[in-house]
């Protein structure tokens, strides 16, 4: 499911010079819009009054929130776009920490090429591999999740009665 490159004799392999500057713009979409949902995100937690400290991690974060879920109109909405969140978080720390690579696999008839992403703070768990296809998805994901999030509403907050001058 990556780029599929048909392997012709007497041709070059791929340009990896190439693919590796497209997947470094590829990475860097993709981290864009995760920065865009987290924003979004952040916006919530200050509107929502959760204490959160700059320095927390992300995912913290988003727990901190779906405490106060009470706070939004729709808490349903809320819960299933926390948990797509929490399924691309470890996808973001794998990239974030890795250095990327470009994988070619050859299957004796045509070289396809992933995006590998080695965690430097967890070796021995396997890198994870990702088809150009797959990261423009996710990116895709990202944006729309950031788009729904600033959209979700809020309950409105009651009115405190004023004072009385007794």
């Amino acid at each position: 499911m990556g780029c599929e490159i048909p392997v012709i004799k007497g041709s070059d392999v791929a340009d990896l010079a190439a693919l590796r500057h497209e997947a470094q713009l590829l990475r860097c979409d993709f981290l864009d819009a995760f920065a865009r949902l987290e924003s979004a995100v952040m916006q919530y937690i200050g509107k929502t009054d959760v204490k959160a400290s700059p320095g927390q991690p992300f995912g913290q974060k988003l727990g901190l929130l779906q405490k106060a879920r009470d706070r939004f109109r729709n808490p349903k909405r809320l819960d299933v776009r926390i948990a797509a969140i929490e399924q691309l978080v470890p996808v973001r720390a794998d990239i974030v920490h890795s250095v990327l690579e470009v994988a070619l696999m050859f299957d004796g008839r045509t070289t396809t090429s992933k995006l590998s992403f080695q965690n430097s703070s967890n070796a021995q768990r396997p890198p994870i591999l990702i088809a150009r296809e797959e990261l423009i998805a996710m990116t895709r994901r990202l944006n729309q999740l950031a788009l729904q999030f600033s959209q979700q509403q809020l309950k409105e907050a009651s009115p405190t009665a004023p004072a009385s001058a007794t």
